[in-house]
């Protein structure tokens, strides 16, 4: 079983971390994503920005539409890079009533549920949040995940 790492980084108050977690073990799951990926599962976990690239401020349940997830292999991601994936950044639940829905905002993405990825790399992966005016935070800092 591998180790449980985590790397925790802070860029204009947009966190990330990655969790690399071997099989077993419990967790807590999104159930809107289906089943579980089999063997170790990596974790692309953030707290929203609270301001856009320009640093006017933004309030993330409000005003956020998405993020974008890339991937590279370096660590150098700009403005021309295409992200691989988008991932809404609210999500709705039925309410325990059964008549309302209740939204939350998305913090984690599971980096398996990305079929393009080669397995065995080192990749870089970075996110930008992206507001419903299509206003885009800045890239959260690199985090490596070694995918071996």
């Amino acid at each position: 079983m591998k180790r449980l790492t985590a790397m925790r980084m802070l860029l204009g108050g947009f966190a990330a971390v990655v969790l690399l977690a071997g099989c077993g073990g419990g967790g807590d799951a999104p159930q809107s994503q289906g089943q579980a990926p089999s063997g170790p599962a990596s974790v692309l976990a953030w707290t929203p920005p609270t301001t856009y690239n320009d640093n006017v401020a933004l309030d993330p349940e409000r005003d956020l539409d998405y993020y974008e997830i890339y991937v590279r292999r370096d660590a150098n991601f700009t403005d021309s890079d295409q992200p691989l994936i988008q991932v809404a950044a609210v999500a709705g639940a039925l309410a325990p009533d059964g008549l309302t829905v209740t939204r939350s905002l998305v913090t984690e993405f599971t980096l398996e549920l990305i079929p393009s990825l080669p397995a065995g790399t080192q990749l870089y992966v970075s996110m930008r949040a992206v507001g419903v005016d299509q206003q885009k935070s800045a890239f959260m800092a690199p985090l490596v995940w070694d995918r071996s």
